[in-house]
């Protein structure tokens, strides 16, 4: 018993300094959670929370690239835009009558660099593409007289999480630039009864500039709920669509009036389209309210036409002789308004997360300097341990050689 007892302490004695001898070469003193639960324990909490930091800066890079990447593409339109308004400065003198052509094939080959830059892809994603990323945004149609949108939805956002309680939008989306967006402004009264029918109509264009009608319909059908209905009507008075469009359920807060749905959707914006008609535009219902006043509903349009077929129009005209009207340059200075909107929020967002990557790193930073703190080794102390542990052993061995049995070996 007392020869076992020795062996026993000696080997924890070497394994002891042998922990130490290891902990000093390495200047890590936690080497398994038994070493310290409570430091592990620690160590452990840092590194997941590094772990976290290291998630989020990966996701704030990969925004910032693509963000980068939106808002060269937006300057370069601006640049194309800017350039489109010297020209047709330029146009409007005299002077340069005889130089139509000229300034057409120069606005053809700035319609070309922008529809380019419109469909540019990072990280293999379209940049103007909303939430589709299977076809480019735009793209011209199948008579290759206008320029129509070929993804499924420009106006989808992409977010991100940046933070235990932060989701960021990254993209500015197709629809927010090149879309024609029509507002329904106004309010239906709330002491309306049921069956009453409220309308509305706004002229509108189509990519070629023709002109129609957007009627509208709000009929109540119970209390803070109204079905509207819609129609498209051409200049001979018969509707673009072949069946009627189906009907939408809106329902308003009962206490503020606000819209609080559209067929059970918090999405108050869906798209209005008659391919064969060239007509494509988002109608926006935001806006629309239910209050105690007499019904008023109108329209708000932020352009007539899209850029793209805007630039189309000006160019053949140019060709034929015929000089930009006051519209069409009004289109060309306020796309290029809307352009330097985005370019501001683009670089708003990419201010925000350029704090938030700065304060991940610093976290992380901090977190790595605690851990290391943990587990460091107070090397002066460790030496002085480990010396007490060789001097222990060594008189543990003279000890046991002056009192255990002595083998059948020393009698030999």
């Amino acid at each position: 018993m007392l020869s076992s007892s020795y062996l026993q302490n000696i080997n924890r004695s070497r394994e002891r300094i042998e922990s130490l001898q290891r902990k000093i070469a390495t200047g890590n003193r936690i080497e398994k959670p038994s070493d310290s639960p409570v430091g592990a324990s620690r160590i452990m909490r840092l590194s997941n929370q590094i772990s976290r930091s290291d998630t989020y800066l990966n996701n704030i890079a990969n925004s910032l690239d693509f963000l980068n990447d939106t808002t060269i593409s937006l300057e370069s339109l601006q640049n194309e835009t800017l350039g489109i308004s010297e020209k047709l400065v330029q146009v409007t003198n005299d002077s340069n009558a005889g130089n139509f052509d000229s300034f057409a094939d120069q606005i053809d080959l700035t319609l070309k660099n922008m529809l380019n830059l419109a469909n540019t892809e990072s990280q293999g994603k379209f940049i103007f593409g909303g939430t589709d990323f299977s076809a480019q945004p735009f793209g011209t149609t199948s008579d290759g007289l206008s320029i129509e949108v070929k993804a499924k939805d420009l106006s989808g956002e992409n977010f991100v999480k940046t933070a235990p309680n932060i989701t960021q939008k990254i993209n500015i989306n197709g629809a927010e630039i090149f879309s024609t967006a029509i507002k329904q402004l106004g309010n239906l009264d709330v002491n309306a009864a049921v069956g009453d029918v409220v309308s509305a109509s706004s002229q509108i264009y189509n990519a070629e500039g023709s002109q129609f009608n957007l009627n509208t319909t709000y009929t109540k059908t119970a209390a803070n709920t109204y079905s509207l209905s819609y129609d498209i009507i051409d200049g001979g008075g018969a509707s673009v669509f072949a069946a009627a469009p189906a009907v939408k359920t809106l329902v308003f807060n009962s206490a503020n009036g606000s819209l609080e749905s559209v067929n059970g959707q918090t999405d108050f914006t869906f798209n209005i389209k008659s391919s064969g008609n060239k007509i494509d535009f988002n109608f926006e219902l935001t806006s629309l309210s239910q209050q105690n006043a007499v019904s008023a509903v109108s329209f708000s349009a932020n352009q007539k036409m899209d850029i793209f077929n805007t630039l189309i129009a000006i160019r053949d005209n140019l060709r034929n002789g015929i000089k930009p009207t006051i519209d069409q340059t009004d289109a060309v200075r306020d796309f290029n308004s809307r352009l330097l909107d985005k370019i501001t929020e683009a670089g708003n967002i990419i201010r925000q997360m350029t704090d938030l990557e700065e304060m991940h790193k610093n976290q992380k930073l901090y977190s790595e300097e605690l851990i290391a703190k943990e587990k460091e080794v107070d090397i002066p102390q460790a030496i002085i341990d480990l010396q007490n542990e060789d001097y222990h052993l060594q008189m543990a061995y003279k000890v046991s050689a002056m009192i255990l049995p002595k083998s059948l070996l020393n009698y030999l």
